[in-house]
């Protein structure tokens, strides 16, 4: 049989698991939500700029190659650039967080009070 002091300390764990499930599903839903609205604004402004019109004045170094700026100069070069900083700063937070997360999973014990 367990005395008072057992039962109290068993509830106070069952109640701290139960509270860092509810906290670690909001924190999934919440990372699916960010990925999934970076994939979109990715799908999307990839789009946007495919449809782009392109008026070829003159010849481009290389060929075709980047030819959809060559209206616009260097400006569709500095979007990209810009987004893709975004996008790779996005993912690396979120790596970082991730593993952050799962270093302080491993060093908690839920014998310890």
């Amino acid at each position: 049989m367990r005395t008072s002091e057992e039962r109290v300390k068993e509830l106070h764990r069952r109640m701290r698991c139960r509270k860092q499930e509810r906290l670690d599903r909001r924190l999934r839903l919440t990372y699916a939500a960010v990925f999934a609205v970076c994939i979109t604004a990715a799908v999307l402004f990839s789009l946007g700029v495919s449809r782009m019109p392109v008026e070829v004045t003159g010849a481009a170094a290389g060929g075709a190659t980047a030819s959809i700026f060559a209206v616009h100069g260097m400006l569709g070069y500095a979007v990209i650039a810009i987004f893709a900083f975004c996008l790779g700063a996005a993912a690396t937070l979120l790596c970082y967080r991730l593993k952050q997360r799962g270093k302080h999973g491993e060093g908690k014990d839920d014998r310890d009070l």
